[in-house]
């Protein structure tokens, strides 16, 4: 209780956002406020045109919550040695609009070239993955240390999926995730598959802001003809020194020819740029660069339904580079994106390769990537329901710096979940994923991460619903002699109980 008469007081908490602003006053600049307010436009925007043009079998549901818990936390700072533990009281207000429709669209699993199913959240669906014509949710956790007050925090978390037929000729479709936290053990959930390539700021307890969309609009030109312009953006701010911040954004456009209408098949020519730039919190980590650069790519493929439920895209393309730094440009590569999909009466699976230039993220560069993954989540018994997602990658780094150091390095990752409906009001799940980072020098070691979460949730009233979980995160470094900076061993382990209310608003 200390600690939250501490807070509230305000003897901690004015000067913790003081620094914050002093050392990146652009946060709530403007950047921030343009994404803030054209979100805001967009949701009461689609929110109005629901509600004024949906028929009787569509329904838009508006539900505010507000959940309080109590967490304890054995390693709050992620270190191997003098571990501090603590008790922290987490206020959590949010809402969630949905406009669902009589038959919702399945989750496209190509919105861009390089797009790639998302992290999975602890509890998982127990119907085929399917996705409302609009979904916004946001949170806000305001974080209340007993012990360590000068840690006091608000997390944010705003999730934004819009698959639209605004007019006959015209589809839209948007995914956005907005992340805004210090807590590591809160930082795996993004839009593509996760790369291994930021195990610094993973661990540390720093500010870290992750903003990502992608989207794409597609108009009807006439007869079989369409055409496809696509978007993409990423704002990485950490802050710590040990790596970059990095900001992308993505444009281009997709000509293409229905070849058969029935089965939705279709070929296609591409173009599209992607201009990366990094930020350095300091120095620039031992063996990066923080040299901008561009990537072009030119691609032709199909789109074509094999079946009802099952569908392919395979695109085949070539890839440049370009930039004002030696180091990032001129450098030239076959690209190929390959994705199979498959809809089953009780859930879907998918099976994806791509390779493409990426950015080496925290250590800022040139990476050529290649990546095989694959998604799946079945409805086992009616009451029990597996997902499985995973990824190999293996990771290029082509720039040429002063470093010595081999950066290449294959990464694994793996994440089982299992739910099971014990009863209707009450649901369990467990959830674990598996990362291993292999280093090509064998002077830098190895590393693998390990998360576990288990948890459950007791509906007390429809809209009353109360939930205890359990997380493990651990951290271990395997031979070699250097080490990424910020990178250490170490374990931890959460316990939190909290109790939410969120009554639904049915229009």
């Amino acid at each position: 209780m200390n600690g939250s008469v501490r807070w509230w007081r305000g003897r901690k908490w004015a000067p913790r956002q003081q620094r914050r602003q002093e050392r990146h006053g652009y946060a709530a600049g403007p950047w921030w406020q343009g994404v803030a307010v054209g979100i805001s436009f967009l949701l009461f925007t689609l929110v109005a045109t629901a509600a004024f043009a949906q028929e009787p079998s569509q329904r838009l549901t508006i539900t505010p919550s507000l959940s309080i818990g109590e967490r304890y936390d054995d390693n709050i700072f992620a270190t191997q040695t003098n571990k501090q533990h603590d008790f922290i009281t987490v206020l959590s207000p949010g809402i969630h609009v949905q406009y669902l429709s009589p038959t919702p669209t399945l989750a496209a699993p190509f919105l861009l070239p390089s797009f790639d199913s998302g992290r999975r959240a602890p509890y998982l669906p127990l119907e085929p993955i399917r996705e409302p014509p609009f979904d916004f949710d946001y949170h806000a956790d305001f974080q209340i240390f007993h012990d360590n007050s000068s840690q006091n925090d608000v997390a944010h978390r705003l999730g934004l999926t819009v698959a639209w037929p605004f007019a006959p000729s015209l589809q839209v479709r948007l995914r956005e995730l907005l992340l805004v936290t210090e807590e590591p053990l809160g930082r795996d959930e993004r839009l593509s598959d996760p790369t291994g390539l930021r195990p610094a700021s993973q661990q540390s307890r720093a500010r870290t802001t992750r903003n990502e969309a992608e989207g794409r609009a597609d108009v009807r030109l006439g007869g079989r003809l369409s055409l496809g312009v696509l978007f993409g953006s990423l704002v990485e701010d950490v802050e710590i020194p040990q790596e970059l911040d990095e900001f992308r954004y993505t444009v281009g456009a997709e000509l293409g020819y229905a070849v058969n209408v029935a089965r939705e098949s279709r070929v296609f020519l591409a173009y599209q740029v992607t201009f990366d730039s990094f930020r350095a919190n300091g120095g620039v980590p031992l063996g990066g660069t923080d040299a901008s650069f561009r990537v072009h790519a030119i691609s032709t493929g199909v789109r074509h339904e094999l079946t009802p439920t099952l569908a392919i895209q395979a695109a085949l393309g070539y890839s440049f580079t370009t930039s004002d730094a030696p180091e990032n440009d001129d450098h030239k590569a076959v690209s190929a994106n390959v994705g199979l999909i498959k809809t089953f009466n009780l859930g879907q699976a998918s099976l994806r390769y791509a390779r493409r230039f990426i950015s080496g993220e925290g250590q800022g560069g040139v990476v050529l990537a290649n990546t095989l993954g694959a998604t799946a989540s079945i409805n086992l018994t009616g009451k029990l329901t597996a997902a499985l997602d995973g990824n190999v990658s293996w990771f290029d780094f082509r720039s040429v710096t002063v470093s010595t150091l081999n950066l290449n390095q294959r990464f694994w990752s793996v994440e089982p979940g299992l739910t099971y409906q014990i009863i209707r009001p009450w649901r369990a799940s467990v959830g674990y994923s598996y990362e291993y980072t292999n280093f090509s020098d064998n002077t830098i070691g190895n590393r693998s991460d390990h998360r576990l979460f288990l948890g459950t949730q007791f509906a007390l009233r429809e809209w009353l619903v109360l939930d205890l979980s359990y997380r493990y995160g651990a951290r271990r470094t395997h031979g070699g002699n250097v080490t990424v900076g910020g990178v250490n061993d170490f374990t931890g382990n959460q316990i939190m109980l909290t109790v939410t209310a969120s009554p639904s608003l049915r229009f």
